[in-house]
């Protein structure tokens, strides 16, 4: 590929840059961003050859283009740029929710000889911005390609598995719907539980007091509820009925954990922790994040 255009240079864009660059990527890399700050940063830092204000211009010519904004955003900003994509340009993306998108995406290149082929590198930070932007973001994330069904180009298919995998990420294919029950389970659910414990715990207005008594538990398992509302907003919305699902099935477990220690039942509170201890060693040897 000579060119590759990057839409949004956030945390998530940024090191895309960032990676290519470390990574020996010798052709040209264009990057849209609304703020002219952030387009500054990125051509100080070496994240993009070339920055745009226009998304237009930004992807035009790219052989590939990938769209690191929110996820409500992306539909808009491919539909903006649908008449510049280059002949068989593939359109990809880093959003944490696939099926919703694809569709919407797919209408609007109906007829486009532009290919969308979703992925997800399941990677990131609390920390959001160019500032944060780092080169060893991706190195041996899991990167989830998520075509659609009716995707016939397989070529493509290949084509984003190995830019991803280029960069160091580990990779796998997955439906759209298939990818979305997942990461409900996986990372959706965890991000709202981190903030229902933060609620929690600086409910009645006294999160200073509280917050001298948080240690280094709190800290680890609230970490992820600083991460940006307004992305986990378009989420949760992209993906509410499967996040439903499992809010439903962590709250089954919440009741059933209370009647116990209601009742005093606190054998069946030690096996419910030891069984828990296990699950999640299960969990952690089938998992890529070290």
């Amino acid at each position: 590929m000579k060119r590759i255009a990057i839409m949004g240079l956030g945390l998530m864009g940024g090191s895309l840059g960032l990676a290519l660059k470390a990574r020996g990527y010798e052709g040209r890399i264009a990057a849209y961003a609304r703020r002219e700050t952030t387009r500054n940063a990125a051509l100080q830092r070496g994240i993009a050859d070339e920055v745009y204000a226009d998304p237009d211009e930004a992807v035009r010519d790219a052989d590939l283009v990938i769209y690191c904004t929110p996820i409500l955003n992306i539909p808009d900003l491919v539909n903006q740029s649908r008449t510049a994509f280059k002949a068989g340009a593939i359109v990809t993306d880093v959003g944490s929710t696939k099926a919703e998108l694809a569709q919407k995406v797919g209408e609007i290149l109906s007829g486009s000889s532009a290919v969308f082929v979703g992925s997800h590198p399941v990677a990131g930070s609390e920390q959001q911005g160019i500032e944060s932007a780092r080169a060893d973001l991706y190195d041996r994330a899991l990167v989830v390609v998520t075509p659609e069904e009716a995707t016939r180009d397989q070529d493509a298919v290949q084509t984003v598995s190995e830019f991803w995998a280029g960069i160091g990420a580990l990779v796998t294919v997955v439906t759209a719907a298939e990818h979305d029950r997942l990461m409900a389970r996986t990372s959706h659910l965890p991000h709202l539980a981190a903030s229902l414990l933060a609620a929690t715990a600086a409910r009645d207005g006294a999160p200073v007091l509280v917050g001298r008594f948080c240690g280094t538990g709190f800290r680890d398992t609230s970490r992820v509820a600083d991460g940006s509302p307004e992305i986990w907003h378009d989420i949760v919305s992209t993906n509410a009925d499967a996040i439903a699902t499992e809010l439903r099935a962590y709250r089954a477990e919440l009741d059933q954990l209370i009647g116990w220690m209601e009742q005093r039942d606190f054998d069946k509170v030690k096996q419910f922790l030891e069984g828990s201890r296990d699950c999640r060693r299960a969990l952690m040897a089938g998992s890529p994040v070290e």
